[in-house]
């Protein structure tokens, strides 16, 4: 059985998509493989939890409860990894390492307001990713 154009064309067009270079593309390549629409459906239930949860951990760090802040790091932290953000899940847990030796939020207010940017990042950068994976769902579904 010969290879022909149109099977070299339909091979190429599976691979066609390329995560983001600053996201962890060989985790997310053996996560997803060519099934770019669970990917797309990931990315978007990551990003609307995400907010969701810190809009959570901001209510709990202002309410000055360290257990429920910890609680609410923990749970957003494997969401990262989700997204291919190693790096970020890392920085979480180590917030969280923080947190549970805290006996108040204000020992933690400069560490969370930096965890907050992160946060803030990289939703940005699962919006840019979640527009792309539409794109290239949508061309080649």
């Amino acid at each position: 059985m010969s290879i022909t154009n149109c099977d070299m064309y339909n091979q190429e067009q599976k691979i066609l998509f390329r995560f983001s270079a600053d996201l962890d593309t060989d985790f997310l390549n053996d996560l997803y493989g060519d099934d770019f629409q669970q990917a797309q459906l990931i990315f978007e239930s990551t990003a609307k939890q995400l907010r969701n949860d810190i809009t959570l951990a901001k209510s709990t760090f202002h309410d000055n409860d360290v257990v429920g802040l910890r609680k609410a790091v923990h749970k957003m932290k494997p969401m990262f990894g989700y997204t291919g953000m190693n790096e970020t899940m890392e920085l979480f847990a180590g917030f969280e390492t923080d947190c549970a030796s805290a006996q108040t939020t204000t020992e933690l207010e400069k560490r969370f307001y930096h965890i907050i940017a992160i946060v803030n990042t990289a939703i940005d950068k699962i919006e840019i990713e979640i527009i792309r994976l539409k794109e290239h769902n949508t061309k080649h579904p």
